[in-house]
């Protein structure tokens, strides 16, 4: 990590910024379900995931159906793969996009007529492989620029969005640094110097009292 190395607001979504990307692919998703079609289903499962696991997207394109563990236990989770310097790790997964995870998986079989063995790729690319990170980045791209939101965003914005947002909700930092797969934890310790979406209260406060 560069030591002058910063999270500016540039680099993560707000909460009404991510809510309203998760609506936005939601509609979409439900949209193209009704008409047959199947890019924002795929594309719906991508932004998820990125919003909660804060996987790399080398990670991302890495995920195998074998990874997820979904099923009779008590807290779901699964295996990132080819992070940093190629190291594994296991990522907790929050209940309810666990059943996002499940439907798209029953999705994937009974409608995309795609494997859903062990070592099949969750998200697929051209012949049944593994999505490239390119394809991944542009996906993610679309669905933030359809959205209204802010172009420079990208698919590492959602990395951030997820390390903030966690460490404000949990407040423990081995946990943040865990789940992120950070080798030193002073990269996870930028997480605890940004406020979501409580910036312009705290300023409001000022002028309030």
């Amino acid at each position: 990590m560069k030591s002058d190395y910063k999270i500016t607001r540039d680099k993560f979504m707000d909460d009404k910024e991510r809510d309203r990307l998760i609506k936005f692919c939601k509609k979409k998703t439900e949209l193209d379900l009704m008409k047959g079609r199947i890019t924002w289903p795929v594309r719906n499962m991508l932004v998820n995931l990125a919003l909660y696991s804060g996987l790399r997207v080398s990670e991302i394109a890495e995920v195998k159906i074998k990874d997820l563990h979904l099923y009779n236990v008590e807290d779901p989770w699964l295996k990132a793969r080819n992070g940093k310097k190629k190291k594994s790790r296991d990522v907790y997964l929050d209940k309810e996009f666990v059943k996002e995870l499940r439907k798209y998986v029953s999705y994937k079989k009974k409608t995309l007529k795609e494997s859903v063995d062990p070592e099949a790729p969750l998200l697929n690319g051209r012949g049944g492989r593994h999505s490239t990170t390119t394809a991944l980045k542009i996906s993610f791209k679309k669905a933030i620029v359809q959205a209204g939101l802010n172009p420079k965003y990208s698919i590492h914005s959602a990395r951030h969005t997820y390390g903030i947002h966690l460490y404000h909700t949990t407040k423990n930092l081995r946990y943040v640094q865990k789940q992120l797969g950070h080798s030193n934890i002073m990269m996870t310790s930028l997480y605890a110097d940004v406020l979501p979406g409580k910036n312009g209260k705290l300023a409001n406060m000022i002028l309030n009292k």
